[in-house]
């Protein structure tokens, strides 16, 4: 059995009708489809780990830098 691609708009075609939204739609997941869709999913989720820690760790926090910088000037002059 030849399984047949289908595109977006064959699955519009499906949902959507000249009334408007069907109430009765059917999508049939393959265990292909079903496996591409979790490695997406967890791709997504690897990229946004990534893109967090990078922002994180790369661009560095104002607030923090201030809280340095006042913590050095407090020890400075007790230190004097």
């Amino acid at each position: 059995m030849t399984q047949q691609k289908r595109n977006i708009k064959d699955y519009l075609d499906a949902i959507l009708d000249k009334d408007g939204i069907k109430t009765e739609v059917t999508i049939t997941l393959t265990n292909e489809t079903m496996t591409k869709i979790i490695i997406s999913l967890l791709l997504a989720g690897v990229t946004m780990v990534t893109v967090f820690h990078l922002i994180k760790n790369y661009f560095p926090n104002a607030q923090l830098a201030a809280l340095e910088q006042e913590v050095y000037h407090i020890s400075k002059t007790l230190n004097q």
